[in-house]
């Protein structure tokens, strides 16, 4: 029997019936155009989320938030006005709109809003959701992470250990001048599970399923039910323990295999933020950094060796980065970012693409209707190639299997790394053999994917949904990676302690 947890749903929906809304977001752009404005959009942006944490010697936390509110961008006299309104005063969409109007207007001059006119999209998109997570009650939950806890409790070399799930739906309303309406529902769920051992002045960790806030994906509570957290968890806190004794990773150079969760943070860091276009431009260098890729370089820059291609794809179905059009109101397609090692495409967003004479790849996202959207990594995953695990650990022969980030640094070009991982397996003649600890492993992006070898087939992917800052004021993207394991060769190898 499903428990209702009421307390989680007593504010959700007040944004009220689709009319009201679009009356809103009308009076909000006809308000804008009125003023001077030659483009105009309004988000109506309802958002509940909940988190469930338990840690060891703590009381539980748990944490609900909701808000509803309107954003309103134009463009005028060539230049962006951005303004937003919490929804509740009657007033809220047109102080909004004049909050718009006059920092487009008061702009001192600079880069004109490039802008390439869309035909109208009309439409709605909603996740797929078996459970609502919203309707399973919060005892439930915290028994979960109990019965989770308990294992890490059990053991006399855990020090603490972290368990927890959360939910987030969002109800999206999208106008513009252009006679773009659209309405998504986006509902997502996930978990994370973590151990910290020590003995002796050790302390090692050990995540599942990964280890940057575990795993979410686009879905009902079915996700986290998935994951199997209580089932994973003595072979976690076994590893976390076993990690304390284990011998040292060595430094120097070898060949690996890298596991998709730690391939998933290869992608977002040294691929995802380096290929997004308003980096390129420019224009994140003082809050997000600039890129080593060059936009003359499409079509020529060699990312990556032949069994390198990355693709950026809101359109799949039940990961963390996927929708239905996003907060330009364009409508999600798949786009190739790097075929066979080469770059052929860019995240971008429509100004930014118009600047270099392409069309928008659709990733402009907005943490909520406070927030003016910027360009996010989407869904960027890698494709995979052919064989399985084994066949790759084959074809290694001798070297190590790393997998799931320890520590992570990265320059503001996303040129040059160093990335440590929670394990390392030595690999001889093809073997999986020892667990090793403290392994690192660093190098220059265009060099690593340049060294990788072959990808795993699509029977070893997984995806992995993670959370991105970005921005000033900051702002949290919701995305996903997807990757099989990779071999490389040549990798310089560090100690992480």
């Amino acid at each position: 029997m499903t428990e209702v947890n009421p307390e989680a749903t007593a504010d959700w929906g007040r944004a009220g019936d689709e009319g009201t809304v679009r009356r809103w977001m009308s009076d909000a752009v006809d308000f804008a155009r009125a003023h001077g404005a030659t483009y105009a959009d309004a988000r109506v942006v309802e958002i509940e989320e909940e988190r469930v944490y338990g840690e060891l010697k703590r009381d539980p936390d748990v944490r609900r938030e909701h808000t509803l509110g309107i954003g309103v961008r134009v463009i005028l006299g060539g230049m962006w006005g951005f303004g937003s309104r919490a929804l509740g005063a009657a007033d809220a969409p047109i102080a909004a709109a004049a909050g718009a109007v006059r920092m487009a207007a008061s702009s001192p001059g600079g880069l004109a809003a490039a802008w390439a006119p869309l035909p109208p999209e009309i439409g709605t998109y909603h996740t797929e959701v078996h459970q609502d997570p919203f309707s399973v009650g919060l005892d439930r939950k915290q028994r979960l992470l109990d019965e989770v806890l308990q294992v890490a409790r059990e053991s006399p070399l855990v020090v603490s250990a972290l368990a927890g799930v959360n939910a987030k739906r969002q109800r999206r309303y999208f106008l513009s001048t252009e006679g773009s309406w659209q309405i998504q529902t986006l509902v997502e769920c996930g978990g994370v599970y973590q151990v910290w051992a020590a003995a002796d002045g050790e302390v090692q960790r050990r995540s599942y399923p990964n280890s940057f806030h575990g795993n979410t994906g686009a879905g009902g509570w079915e996700f986290v039910e998935s994951l199997g957290l209580l089932h994973e968890a003595p072979r976690v806190v076994d590893e976390a323990s076993a990690l304390l004794t284990a011998p040292q990773c060595p430094g120097g150079t070898a060949d690996v295999i890298i596991g998709p969760a730690m391939t998933a943070l290869q992608i977002h860091e040294s691929c995802g933020h380096a290929l997004e276009l308003d980096r390129i431009l420019g224009d994140e260098a003082g809050f997000a950094g600039t890129s080593f890729v060059e936009a003359t370089g499409l079509g020529t820059f060699r990312y990556g060796s032949p069994a390198v291609s990355v693709v950026a794809d809101p359109t799949a179905v039940g990961v963390r980065g996927s929708f239905g059009f996003d907060d330009e109101g364009q409508a999600a397609k798949q786009t190739t970012l790097v075929d066979h090692g080469v770059v052929v495409d860019f995240l971008s967003s429509r100004e930014s693409a118009a600047r270099i004479g392409r069309r928008s790849t659709v990733s402009m996202r907005a943490d909520g209707w406070q927030y003016m959207p910027l360009c996010f990594s989407t869904h960027v995953a890698l494709q995979p190639g052919q064989g399985s695990l084994q066949e790759l650990l084959a074809k290694l022969g001798d070297g190590y299997y790393l997998d799931m980030d320890r520590s992570w640094s990265i320059d503001e070009q996303r040129l040059n790394f160093q990335f440590g991982t929670e394990v390392a397996y030595e690999v001889k003649r093809g073997v999986k053999g020892k667990l090793m600890k403290n392994a690192s492993y660093g190098g220059v992006t265009p060099q690593f994917w340049g060294s990788v070898e072959q990808v795993a087939g699509a029977e070893e992917a997984r995806v992995f949904g993670l959370p991105c800052g970005k921005g000033e004021p900051k702002q949290w993207g919701f995305v996903s990676h997807g990757s099989a394991p990779i071999l490389v060769r040549g990798v310089r190898m560090g100690v992480a302690g």
